[in-house]
């Protein structure tokens, strides 16, 4: 896959796919630099240490009963598997999946007059299995 627009992100939750409900989506991979640097050193020398990562949601607001909100904010301070992919298609090596299991830990209602009202979730990740990514 070249160069493309991001117009068909696929995100589930638990084994659903939220995408249409989804206006952006932001997962966040780092490692700890951790120093080790010692006398002698001229320069600043460093290891990769523990892995981390975290998610951001940003939802179209739907707040009636059966929509997004009542099903996303009972997760709130829960665990839940999410899955991530460039598009809707099958994933392979150019539509690779990221997954991973994620602590809710934030939810916030944002809006703006005359604009669209949305809302917004924050995912860090939990436990130990970190993300796997998959290309078939």
């Amino acid at each position: 896959m070249a160069r493309f627009v991001g117009n068909d992100f696929s995100v589930e939750i638990n084994g659903s796919d939220y995408s249409s409900s989804i206006a952006a989506v932001t997962l966040e991979m780092s490692a700890n630099a951790v120093e080790t640097s010692s006398f002698g050193n001229e320069y600043v020398s460093r290891i990769g240490g523990l892995k981390d990562a975290s998610i951001t949601l940003d939802w179209h607001a739907d707040f009636a009963s059966g929509g997004i909100d009542s099903v996303i904010f009972p997760l709130l301070g829960a665990n839940a598997t999410v899955v991530v992919k460039h598009t809707s298609e099958a994933v392979s090596a150019n539509n690779p999946s990221y997954t991973g299991v994620f602590l809710v830990e934030g939810y916030s209602v944002e809006g703006s007059v005359g604009e669209l009202s949305t809302f917004s979730t924050t995912w860090s990740l939990a436990g130990t299995a970190g993300i796997t990514r998959a290309t078939a």
